[in-house]
């Protein structure tokens, strides 16, 4: 499989913070919000209200979608998690964003030299969605890999056995600080800041976010290497990261506080 030809980050963040609020400005919500000033420059853009995320998941869905033409897919709420947050909708350009961004972390949790590496990713009801996104992008690398829930109060653990996977994903509190694993598996992935299973060779935490996707990783518990070539990334006056895609056109987002601690982080052995 050819390598993907990574993206640059912008030398000049402000031409493409530019176009992504002359784009949001289509929608009424961000209308509002972002007014009719020009963006000359990265202050002008740092001088916009930063939204909390659950301002902008009570919005309703034609108050903030720039380009109805231009959404190729409407993946629901939440990536269907839930009826009462605003939808989501992309483009091919924005999807390819966001699967780039889920490949960069997924790329670092399977070990080199692993021969036919398989993978199972156990996740709850609710992040079912986010885990079935998972196990696409890691079946597009050549892993097989199968998803379940933890719902219904099945056997994991002897699953997890049996099927004997060199890559656990785990995205339940259930699987965290499990030790009783079998020695095929390698590596384990999960959320960033949850507990993942102890004893494995590697581990890798997806700072996730449910608007933005994927923003960065770590890896063994080192500090989060961010994808400030997809993002604008910054540091609210209260500490937390708020963020802006570079080349979401469809549905913009603009300057949205995702409530994470910038301290977070950091390394955390």
């Amino acid at each position: 499989m050819s390598a993907e030809k990574p993206f640059a980050r912008p030398a000049n963040p402000a031409e493409p913070l530019s176009a992504v609020v002359e784009s949001a400005r289509r929608a009424p919500f961000w209308r509002r919000k972002l007014g009719d000033r020009p963006i000359r420059s990265l202050a002008d853009f740092e001088s916009l209200p930063i939204i909390a995320a659950s301002e902008y998941r009570r919005q309703r869905f034609g108050g903030v979608l720039a380009d109805p033409d231009g959404a190729g897919w409407i993946p629901g709420p939440l990536l269907g998690q839930s009826p009462r947050r605003v939808a989501a909708a992309e483009g091919a350009d924005e999807a390819a964003v966001r699967i780039r961004a889920v490949n960069r972390a997924l790329s670092r949790a399977v070990p080199p030299g692993l021969r036919r590496p398989t993978a199972l990713v156990v996740a709850t009801a609710a992040r079912r969605y986010f885990g079935a996104e998972l196990c696409a992008a890691l079946i597009r690398r050549g892993i097989p890999a199968h998803l379940v829930t933890d719902a219904g109060g099945g056997d994991i653990a002897g699953l997890i056995r049996r099927l004997e996977p060199s890559v656990l994903g785990a995205l339940t509190p259930a699987l965290g600080g499990g030790e009783n694993l079998p020695p095929s598996v390698a590596a384990a992935f999960g959320l960033f800041g949850e507990p993942l299973p102890r004893g494995v060779g590697r581990t890798v935490e997806i700072l996730a976010q449910n608007e933005l996707g994927a923003l960065g990783f770590a890896v063994n518990g080192g500090g989060a290497i961010l994808n400030e070539d997809l993002f604008h990334l910054e540091t609210s006056p209260a500490g937390t990261i708020v963020a802006t895609p570079y080349r979401a056109r469809v549905q913009p987002i603009v300057r949205l506080d995702t409530g994470i601690a910038s301290r977070r982080l950091g390394a955390r052995r």
